[in-house]
């Protein structure tokens, strides 16, 4: 008899953690669903519509926006820069951002002035930062022609965003000095996870400071460098601000989210508009799901 009620007891204290569990679990899937799937669904069916206000009615054309947008020469040129500012600033932001987390977990005394001095660019708006990087890169009294000027790197003040491939650096320079201060902050996390006897340990076996690295920091940070990674990817693959404010909507420096926006409410076709950024937005989590399952694989072997 008291085995039954003691199991009876059990199964009531087990309902009630998982009713409770529940209670928190409803509200944030009411907001997702409201938010982010409800949205993404209608897109989905919306980009099989013509949906254009120019034009009566909104028959269906099942896949013309994607083969359409398969044949537009504009948008592979925005591919093309959106791909090439991805490569830029997920090397930029990674190797820039392991080198400040580094920094800052070896600094011992005012590491709080420091980390607020690194997380600054990310905490202003990106229009902001964009604006004040436009001054600094001005051909007539920007800071950048000033400096090289007076190095004797060049003779006179350039126009830096004539040449493509300059303006694409430029931009995305912008864009890692604004994201960059964020993996930071999570490699920083991952480095001060990693229990000090290991690099003692590491020490005893005659191992220097790069090869520490190598078999004890690496390993241990590949989770938090996985994040860091899919991040940038995705953040770089939003790129709109800096893009827009400093090339406007120039072909040599647009990005697929410009592309997406001119499409969509410059020239009213938004379902071509749609189908476009249901693309940009699966290009950039399969990118992402191949940093994480290369990661975990990695880690599961080890």
């Amino acid at each position: 008899m008291a085995t039954d009620v003691t199991t009876a007891r059990r199964l009531a204290f087990g309902n009630g953690e998982a009713a409770l569990g529940l209670a928190f679990v409803v509200p944030i899937v009411v907001i997702m669903g409201g938010l982010v799937f409800m949205p993404l669904v209608t897109t989905i069916v919306d980009s099989l519509y013509r949906v254009d206000p120019m034009r009566a009615g909104e028959p269906f054309v099942g896949l013309k926006n994607y083969a359409d947008l398969a044949a537009d020469s504009n948008v592979q040129t925005a591919w093309a820069n959106t791909l090439a500012y991805v490569a830029m600033a997920v090397i930029l932001e990674t190797v820039g951002g392991l080198a400040a987390a580094l920094l800052l977990n070896s600094v011992r005394h005012g590491r709080q002035w420091l980390l607020a001095a690194v997380v600054l660019p990310w905490c202003l708006p990106p229009v902001v930062n964009a604006i004040v990087w436009m001054w600094i890169y001005n051909p007539s009294y920007g800071l950048l022609n000033h400096a090289l000027m007076s190095l004797g790197v060049i003779d006179t003040p350039q126009v830096w965003f004539n040449d493509r491939g300059t303006g694409l650096f430029l931009i995305t320079l912008v864009h890692v000095w604004r994201m960059m201060p964020l993996t930071a902050i999570i490699l920083l996390a991952a480095l001060q996870s990693i229990p000090k006897d290991l690099y003692e340990a590491a020490k005893l076996d005659g191992a220097g400071a790069v090869k520490s690295f190598q078999m004890v920091t690496l390993p241990l940070i590949s989770g938090g460098l996985a994040i860091a990674l899919s991040q940038s990817t995705v953040f770089a693959f939003n790129l709109f601000d800096e893009a827009w404010i400093m090339g406007g909507s120039g072909l040599g420096t647009r990005s697929v989210i410009i592309q997406v926006y001119m499409s969509a409410f410059q020239n009213l076709r938004f379902s071509y508009g749609m189908a476009l950024s249901l693309l940009a937005m699966i290009a950039s989590l399969i990118v992402s799901l191949i940093y994480v399952l290369r990661v975990y694989r990695e880690t599961r072997m080890d």
